[in-house]
């Protein structure tokens, strides 16, 4: 299990920063979940979303994204669980 930070937006969603080598770990392929180009700088494993994403689509995700009690909820209970689901063992940094 790889060591990681767990970082969050300011709307309190939590992610990590990681490689397209990681996506290949956890089976995936290196493509963005959003605009599905293929990713070669970091990646952003976001949790709320179920979804990688690349930088740019990343930070167009922070500009519209809106603080949702049900979903910060959800992300409490089980945003440390995916994540080692996806191989990383996450520490608390906020």
């Amino acid at each position: 299990m790889k060591n990681i930070k767990l970082k969050y937006t300011d709307k309190g969603y939590s992610y990590i920063e990681c490689t397209r080598e990681d996506c290949f770990d956890w089976g995936g392929v290196g493509i963005c979940d959003y605009c599905n180009k293929p990713m070669y700088k970091e990646v952003y494993l976001i949790f709320i979303l179920g979804s990688a994403y690349c930088p740019e689509c990343f930070n167009e995700w922070i500009k519209r994204s809106e603080r949702d009690e049900e979903d910060l909820y959800l992300q409490k209970l089980n945003h440390k669980k995916w994540y080692s689901a996806h191989g990383f063992d996450v520490g608390e940094y906020k």
